[in-house]
């Protein structure tokens, strides 16, 4: 007969070193922290292996050895590893950790894998890099591959004393930028409508207390207290709130005939390789109208099958389209162009930046003595790009690796009717992160707080190529195609005053912020707007004056207290609107659509 007292004190046993099991590994270090690999086949980078999805993956060159490592910030105790392999697994690899990522030791080897999900033990290891060391392919039909992760999980245990986070969660996701050993951030909030936020947070150790002090008010402080599990130490992290609107501060809406705009526009004929362009296009670019000009409120950019000798280089290409290069240079702030995009295949259109810092022969900016690096040391952000599947668009960030080699992320995202209906492709850039979207729904992001080939200025650049890398093979039947731009706006950041979002006189919609003389803060909403919108003052306005873009003044109010609602019937177009306090002048920008 069994002994029950002695099974029921096993089974407590057990139930006890499996809680502390799961407590010391149930958090997977390894999630969104910085990865570092040998070689990456394509827009398959890194980091698609510790975002958490089980639809991206980081895959190397088609040889070996390769490796992936991943810092996860802090020194742990090691529990274990867990590999999502892709169908190119290893069959051979080390799992090696490291205390500074220089000195590596093998924690474990593997010579019989076979792929799907491994979990290797760690147990007795400590470390803050874990280093996967792929030795030996596995044969696939035949052939070798390179080696492809899903997700790679790493697991185990902060010191007792240690006081730092794994990770700050705003409203259920992750705090871009985050970094353990960084205690103090700001987090913009663009959609005045959102209420205030809220933070959880998980600690490194997961015995460590963790106390939230979320914000009541905007702007306002946010403070996260963490205690380390042997009472020895303590952190705090801070994250001010604010809300932000975005102030228009150059743009095109194209409502003129016929050549582009040659004060914000420039024509980049002249290939920067001999004979041609990047990526195996088969387009010469041209200043001609036949391939660019305005008509009836849009910029067309027309791609043509067509015989045509450069005139400077002397090659010949068979089709010819425009690239034009934005002659307004920024840094940071908010990209908005709607457009619709050529519908054949073969074409390859773009809405993108350069650094203006960039060397490229025939560039704007280079001709103007800017050009001091190589790219892709200048940076540069795909906001739209389109293959040969028209259901898509593509958004990328082309920047150097650690070791000064070309590196990128890339993501795809689904656009119904991308040749018949307008769509607004857009970017928020600012020193902490960058965020691509299509009609306002986020598909790439991109850590920027570490980043310095995003910190410097980018000028804007449109174009249809033809062929190459992605526009793929190029019917036949092909004669033409157009894409359509209704207009291009770049918009500045500006912070918005405390309690705006909780005045009942206020329409928060959009609403554009910017700071004028020392010590008032004056919002002007929705902006761009039909005619009817609000200004908002910290102190009494005196006067509101408004001026088309040739300087005449086409309307002059007054008697208001801090709030005004101001009609105008006016055309479409960009608006300097003066608003006057006896401490001074602020100056606006507003659109009328």
């Amino acid at each position: 007969m069994p002994n029950l007292q002695l099974m029921t004190f096993k089974s407590l046993l057990f139930l006890v070193l499996s809680a502390f099991v799961s407590l010391a590994s149930a958090q997977n270090l390894a999630l969104n922290m910085p990865v570092t690999v040998t070689s990456a086949e394509g827009g398959l980078v890194g980091e698609n292996a510790v975002d958490g999805s089980m639809s991206t993956r980081w895959s190397s060159a088609f040889s070996e050895p390769h490796s992936i490592s991943v810092d996860l910030g802090d020194i742990y105790d090691l529990d274990r590893v867990v590999i999502h392999w892709e169908a190119a697994f290893a069959v051979a690899y080390d799992v090696e950790v490291s205390i500074d990522g220089v000195q590596w030791t093998v924690a474990n080897t593997v010579n019989s894998g076979n792929g799907n999900e491994d979990v290797v033990s760690l147990t007795g290891s400590t470390g803050r890099y874990v280093r996967i060391q792929c030795l030996q392919r596995v044969f696939i039909g035949g052939a070798q591959y390179g080696f492809s992760i899903y997700e790679l999980e790493v697991y185990g245990l902060a010191p007792a004393n240690s006081a730092l986070l794994q990770e700050i969660y705003v409203d259920g996701a992750p705090l871009l930028g985050f970094d353990a050993e960084t205690y103090n951030y700001v987090y913009d909030i663009t959609d005045t409508s959102a209420g205030i936020p809220s933070l959880t947070a998980i600690a490194a150790n997961a015995q460590a207390s963790v106390t939230i002090n979320n914000v009541t008010s905007l702007p306002g402080d946010a403070t996260i207290v963490v205690t380390s599990a042997d009472q020895s130490t303590s952190a705090t992290y801070t994250i001010l709130f604010q809300r932000i609107a975005y102030n228009l501060v150059w743009n095109d809406e194209f409502d003129y005939s016929g050549a582009v705009d040659p004060s914000k526009w420039f024509h980049q004929t002249y290939p920067p390789f001999n004979g041609g362009w990047a990526n195996a296009e088969e387009q010469h670019y041209t200043n001609r109208l036949s391939n660019s000009f305005v008509d009836n409120g849009t910029l067309k950019i027309v791609a043509k099958r067509e015989q045509y000798q450069d005139p400077v280089v002397g090659s010949i290409k068979s089709f010819t389209s425009a690239r034009l290069n934005s002659k307004y240079a920024f840094q940071y702030g908010r990209v908005v162009v709607r457009a619709k995009l050529p519908a054949e295949l073969g074409t390859w259109p773009a809405i993108w930046t350069l650094g203006q810092n960039v060397n490229e022969q025939g560039a704007y900016w280079q001709t103007q003595g800017y050009g001091q690096v190589s790219w892709p040391f200048c940076g540069e952000i795909d906001i739209m790009e389109q293959d040969a599947n028209k259901n898509l668009t593509s958004g990328a960030f082309h920047f150097p690796d650690a070791n000064g080699n070309h590196t990128y992320t890339y993501d795809n995202t689904p656009v119904a009717n991308s040749a018949t209906t307008w769509h607004d492709y857009a970017m928020e850039w600012t020193e902490d992160s960058i965020i691509l979207m299509v009609d306002d729904v986020v598909f790439h992001t991109l850590d920027n707080a570490a980043n310095p080939y995003f910190d410097n200025p980018h000028f804007l650049l449109l174009n249809v190529a033809m062929g190459g890398a992605l526009g793929g093979a190029i019917p036949p039947s092909f004669t033409s195609s157009t894409m359509e731009i209704d207009f291009v706006r770049v918009y500045e950041k500006g912070i918005l005053p405390p309690d705006t979002t909780n005045n009942d006189t206020t329409n928060n919609d959009t609403t554009t912020s910017i700071t004028g003389i020392e010590n008032i803060m004056v919002s002007l909403y929705p902006n761009p707007s039909n005619g009817h919108f609000a200004i908002q003052s910290s102190s009494a306005i005196q006067s509101i004056e408004i001026f088309d873009v040739y300087g005449q003044k086409v309307a002059y109010l007054e008697g208001f207290g801090r709030h005004a609602e101001v009609d105008i019937i006016q055309p479409k177009g960009l608006y300097i609107v003066k608003v006057r306090h006896q401490e001074g002048d602020v100056i606006l920008r507003h659109m009328l659509e």
